[in-house]
């Protein structure tokens, strides 16, 4: 394996461990805080359409990632 490969394996474990995990989950919330608040614009450059796409891509990425984890 390259040092290239080590490299980009360490990060995607970094990724996906607890506090990558946490990361993910506190900007998805802070996202959540400034929906709740009327304040999306004040946060993100994406109009609705573009943000809900996005949104609606990883919730079916995560739902298909549980699904295929219950086949292990």
């Amino acid at each position: 394996m390259s040092v290239l490969e080590m490299a980009l394996k360490e990060r995607i474990r970094r990724d996906y461990s607890a506090e990558g995990m946490e990361e993910l989950f506190l900007r998805l919330d802070l996202l959540h805080d400034y929906a709740s608040a009327g304040q999306l614009g004040d946060v993100t450059p994406l109009s609705g359409a573009e943000l809900r796409g996005w949104l609606e891509d990883l919730i079916y990425t995560a739902r298909e990632t549980l699904r295929e984890m219950g086949e292990a």
